[in-house]
């Protein structure tokens, strides 16, 4: 089909060649040959009366029109999908949708995990890549790659729905051999002692807890940083060091691991995860299906005891 004199299949190409700046990733995605990859180029060439993708030594840059075209034909190719998957019925038994979820471990271990054993009997053919966030994340989302992203508040896309999903504070795990029974710390002992902290993706992005106490009067000494939340029991168990986590996951890891919860000693506001999908997917039957999902599970999550306080545009890991 052509318009305007452009053949429309010629977008998909178009779109593979403008992400991936390569006739053979290029081919690979649309799965052409590389042959019939390097004739659709060509053909794109011709019609814009520009190289698009140039040779610089072993590699390509795109052109300045080519940098013009990678959001609108990217666009346009969401709402196209946006179109195709526009059923007025949608039946979860039966659906073999693929769902890819950006979220921190956190919340996998909190909430998804529990989505995905409600998905195995009410949509047992469905498919589940779970994903840890990352600083390309925000970019995943702008350009359709993923389903949802579950962040907090302050990592929300602009341009984009969201919903809030559930709330948590901030509780301190120990190991009672080195603090007994004590159920609160105090803040001499918060700080004279060393800590656990999480640091993820590239560039060691912090946790929400981390960048408060960070521009505090005092420094909280970490010696072992673990690169997500759920790697910090094994490295907690038996020693005097304090692991500062989302409660929930706390009460969740003292369940399963000699460790105890108790109450921080530093203020740290409540924080809030929020679930985000593309606005071109807000139709979408089987995203508003896992969307509800999400709300049914986060709505029935048991009340962490140590929330004390909303979340006021505050969030976390």
């Amino acid at each position: 089909m052509r318009f305007d004199k452009l053949d429309l299949n010629l977008l998909v190409v178009l779109d593979a060649l403008l992400t991936t700046r390569s006739v053979t990733r290029a081919a690979e995605r649309v799965f052409l040959s590389q042959p019939a990859t390097s004739l659709s180029l060509r053909r794109l060439r011709e019609y814009f009366k520009d190289e698009l993708l140039q040779p610089i030594g072993k590699s390509f840059v795109l052109t300045p029109l080519a940098a013009e075209l990678v959001k609108p034909v990217h666009d346009v190719l969401l709402r196209v999908q946006a179109i195709s998957r526009a059923q007025p019925t949608f039946d979860p038994a039966t659906s073999q949708r693929r769902f890819v979820i950006d979220s921190s471990d956190y919340v996998i271990s909190v909430l998804l995990s529990e989505v995905v054993r409600r998905a195995a009997s009410a949509a047992p053919r469905m498919e589940f890549d779970l994903r840890a966030r990352s600083p390309q994340s925000r970019d995943l989302l702008q350009a359709g790659e993923i389903e949802l992203l579950i962040t907090p508040q302050f990592a929300i896309v602009p341009g984009h729905p969201s919903e809030l999903l559930f709330e948590d504070t901030f509780s301190c795990l120990v190991s009672p051999e080195h603090f007994g029974m004590t159920k609160k710390l105090t803040a001499e002992q918060y700080f004279e002692a060393s800590h656990i902290g999480v640091e993820w993706g590239g560039g060691r992005r912090l946790t929400y807890d981390q960048q408060l106490i960070a521009v505090g009067k005092r420094a909280r000494r970490q010696d072992v940083i673990a690169p997500s939340f759920t790697l910090v029991p094994p490295l907690l168990v038996g020693t005097p060091r304090i692991a500062t986590l989302p409660t929930r996951l706390a009460q969740q890891i003292a369940e399963r691991f000699p460790l105890r919860v108790v109450e921080c000693p530093v203020e740290i506001p409540a924080f809030a995860e929020h679930m985000q999908w593309h606005k071109y997917q807000e139709r979408d039957p089987a995203i508003a299906w896992l969307r509800s999902l999400l709300l049914e599970v986060a709505q029935g999550l048991q009340p962490s005891r140590a929330i004390t306080k909303r979340a006021r545009g505050m969030s976390a890991t």
